[in-house]
Parts: C-alpha cells; sequence; structure tokens
C-alpha cells in the first residue's frame, strides 16, 4: 500500500478498501477482508467503521483528499521561494507519478467518483474559486505566474482566460498519464515516459509565460463554434455494434464467426483490458475454449492484431470523412481542430471503442525517417494526426525534425485525449453534452495554441 507510515487508522483502513476495491470490486470490500488485509483484528475496524457500505460511502472524499496530499507533499519539496512556473512543473509531474504508481487502481481513481459537479467546473473554467482545493490551488498559482511577469489579474489577463489555461494544463497533464497507464506509451521505457512529461510541460508553460508576458491570450478559432456540428454529421453513419452472440460461435461460418470473435475482444479489452489471459476471457465470454479460437485466428497475438486494426481503421475513417467535408481551402489549424473534436465525438459516442482503441494501442507513436514524416509502423488514425502535424510546422516555417514533430504530436494527443477521456470516463462524464462541448473547446484552444507558440519559441531558440 501507499504512504501508510505514521497514517492514522482510518487512513489505513481507507487505503486498504481502495485497493480492494480498485482490484476485486466494491463488492469484495468487507470489514472482514479490510482487517485480513491490514492484519488486524476485526474490533479495530468495527472502531472507525460500523459497515462495509460506511467505508464505501467516505471514499468519494477521502480519495479528493488522497490525490491533493499527495500533490501538497510535492510541492513541499520544492526550495522556498519557488516561482510559479516550477510549482505547476512539481504538481504535474506529481499527478502522473501518482497515476503511475497504482496503474492497477486507475480505473477507480479517476473513474470511479467525479471530483467536481458542474457548477464547480464552471467556476473554474471561470478562473474563480471553486471550493475544491487542489483546483483552487492551481488556478492560484497560475495567478501568481500572471504576476511574476508584470500582468495584473482580472485586467490584463481575463479570469475566464486563467480557467481555460488551468482547464488546457489539467487536460495535457491528465492525457499524458492516460496514455502512459493505460495507452500505447506505457510500452516506452520510464525515463522515456518522464521525459515526454517534462519536456510538454517545458513547451506548454514557456508559451503560457510568454502569453502572461505579452498580455496576448489567442482566441477560440472560429471553426470550433461549428465543429460539433460538422463532426456529428461525418460521424452520423457509424453506430455501436450491438454484442448479439449466438448460442454457439463454433456453429458459425469461418468469416462470422471470425468476425464475432474480434468484436468479442473488443468488448473485453473495454471492460477488462488486455491481460495475458486475453485470450482465455474472450473463449469464456464466447462459451467456447482457446483451441476453436486457434483454429479461427493463429493466437492472442493475432486476435490483438485484427482487434486494434479494426478499431483503429474506424477511427480513421472517421477524420478522413470529416476532414473530406471541409472545403478544400481549409487551414491545416482547422483541420487539426476537426480531427481533435472527431477524437473527442468518438470517445462520447463510442465509448466502449475509445477504450479499445486505447488499451489495444501497441503501434509506433515516434517518427524516425529524419524529417518528421510518418512511417508504416504507425496505426493510421495516428498517423494522420502526425501528417497534419507536420504539415502544420512546415507552414510555420519551422524545420519538422522527428523530435520536434513527435513532442508536438504527443503533446495535442495528450491534451485531446484528457478532456475525453475527463467527459467519457472520468470526472466530467455526469455532465451534460453542451457543457462537455463547452469544455473540449476551451481545453482545445489552450492546449493546441501553447503547443504551436512553444514550437515556435523552441525554434527561435536553435542553434
Amino acid at each position: 500500500m501507499y504512504e501508510l507510515d505514521g497514517a492514522s487508522v482510518r487512513v489505513e483502513i481507507l487505503e486498504a478498501a481502495l485497493d480492494i476495491a480498485g482490484t476485486r470490486g466494491e463488492p469484495a470490500v468487507t470489514l472482514e477482508e479490510v482487517a485480513k488485509s491490514l492484519q488486524r483484528p476485526l474490533s479495530d475496524i468495527e472502531e472507525e467503521f460500523s459497515s462495509s457500505s460506511e467505508i464505501l460511502d467516505a471514499m468519494p472524499n477521502f480519495l479528493d483528499w488522497r490525490l491533493t496530499n499527495y500533490m501538497e507533499k510535492v510541492v513541499d519539496r520544492l526550495p522556498e521561494g519557488a516561482g510559479a512556473a516550477e510549482i505547476l512543473k512539481a504538481l504535474g509531474e506529481g499527478y502522473f507519478f501518482y497515476c503511475q504508481e497504482q496503474p492497477e487502481l486507475y480505473g477507480y481513481l479517476f473513474e470511479r467518483y467525479p471530483a467536481l459537479d458542474d457548477v464547480q467546473v464552471c467556476n473554474m473554467a471561470k478562473g474563480t474559486h471553486t471550493g475544491i482545493s487542489g483546483t483552487d490551488f492551481v488556478v492560484n498559482v497560475l495567478k501568481q505566474l500572471v504576476r511574476e511577469q508584470g500582468a495584473v489579474v482580472g485586467e490584463d489577463i481575463a479570469l475566464g482566460d486563467i480557467g481555460r489555461i488551468a482547464l488546457a494544463i489539467w487536460s495535457i497533464i491528465h492525457g499524458l498519464s492516460h496514455l502512459s497507464t493505460k495507452g500505447v506509451v506505457r510500452f516506452q521505457h520510464s525515463v522515456i515516459r518522464i521525459a515526454n512529461l517534462r519536456q510538454t510541460v517545458q513547451l506548454v508553460l514557456e508559451a503560457i509565460i510568454d502569453w502572461f508576458a505579452t498580455k496576448d491570450i489567442p482566441e477560440r478559432r472560429p471553426i470550433m463554434y461549428s465543429a460539433r456540428e460538422i463532426v456529428e454529421r461525418a460521424m452520423e453513419q457509424w453506430e455501436d455494434r450491438p454484442l448479439v452472440a449466438p448460442q454457439s460461435v463454433e456453429s458459425l461460418e469461418f468469416e462470422k464467426a471470425k468476425d464475432l470473435i474480434i468484436e468479442t475482444a473488443l468488448h473485453v479489452v473495454a471492460r477488462e483490458g488486455v491481460s495475458r489471459s486475453f485470450f482465455k476471457q474472450v473463449a469464456q465470454e464466447l462459451n467456447t475454449t482457446t483451441d476453436f479460437l486457434n483454429s479461427v485466428i493463429d493466437n492472442d497475438f493475432a486476435l490483438r492484431e485484427y482487434a486494434e486494426e479494426r478499431v483503429t481503421r474506424e477511427m480513421a475513417e472517421m477524420f478522413e470523412r470529416a476532414i473530406g467535408s471541409l472545403p478544400a481551402d481549409t487551414a491545416i489549424v482547422d483541420r487539426l481542430h476537426i480531427v481533435a473534436s472527431v477524437y473527442f465525438n468518438f470517445s462520447l459516442r463510442h465509448t466502449e471503442r475509445f477504450c479499445a482503441v486505447i488499451g489495444l494501442a501497441n503501434g509506433s507513436i515516434v517518427p524516425h525517417s529524419g524529417d518528421g514524416s510518418p512511417h508504416e509502423g504507425m496505426t493510421e488514425n495516428f498517423a494522420i494526426m502526425m501528417k497534419l502535424l507536420r504539415e502544420f510546422i512546415m507552414e510555420a516555417g519551422i524545420q519538422p525534425t522527428d523530435q520536434l514533430v513527435y513532442l508536438s504530436a504527443l503533446a495535442m494527443w495528450a491534451g485531446a485525449d484528457g478532456v475525453s477521456h475527463l467527459c467519457a470516463l472520468g470526472d466530467f462524464r455526469e455532465y451534460g453534452d453542451d457543457l462537455k462541448w463547452g469544455l473540449f473547446s476551451q481545453a482545445l484552444t489552450s492546449s493546441f495554441f501553447a503547443v504551436a507558440h512553444g514550437l515556435q519559441l523552441v525554434d527561435k531558440n536553435l542553434p
């Protein structure tokens, strides 16, 4: 368990309950199981909680306190007098490490209970008080950063701009954490994942500091006012495929059996993720044997490839259809905004498919051609994003090196993924669609232009 030295008995109990609930489900949380986990007498548990229901009722507040406490400890390690930028970097790393330390608990930590209600998140987006200590702390640090650049909060820099920048920072860090815990980035070495985080945060912060110093915050692109309509129209032909399994998959024709196995695999991945028992789980779901699966689809690895190819091709087709619906002279920057909007809408409308895309992702995300162009190891959906980003970088007059293309693609993808996960599965999932789209548009505007502006600053500083 995690950081229990000197913890109260109550915190120890809640930490044990979290571990049980996060790995085995909430029904497994009983007073007896908690006592067994802590190797304490049952009477110690009963002194704090009269029932398992009481423990679970305390869990939402405990999770809020747990994350805030972790972040506070990270900031406390900074030298006295640290500036706002250093505090924001520390908060970003703290959030990232919090996700990485216990990946098996990620779903429970970030998908079980919402952290902010709709009023609180609107207050955050306005840069005003939410009553949530962690959120208010980040907004206040951004206000400190404004003052450090010689600007006046509320006059030179509007509170709403501070709020949406806070939302964008959260989205980027959350997206990097999500992709590094559940997505394709998890296959990278931990040193590389941390380097990704630090380079991205540095890129974004340099842009934000420059915005505050020049008192010039980019506005939302006009296309974002119609983005929802554009992508919903382009995606309307895609409907979720309900899984209707026959009494026996073994009675189906070969191609129909193969199709059903792949669809079942997508459902399993979305619900359980990809584990060592993945092939066995699919067989159990279909009430058949792994030998039969082997007779249709060679092995576990081949099934993953078929399933990944199907969902990434679906997403790529949605990208292509949405881009194809735009006028021929549409700017690259607006095409990128529409691609991000498709990704977001996909997460809302096809959440199970979205989870499968994240869980199955196994392709390369690193260009290695010398000029930042895509290569064959990438999935189609990511290759489309990277191609557009390379064109955008070239259009800005910047040499599209592999490093700049990779960093910008990862950062922009993280921003879109973070707000998508928050709205589809995380803290914002209970909000109405209008509010979700509003939050997405705010987060995307700030995260996209922070990365774009950061690239320009990097390019100016290159020898």
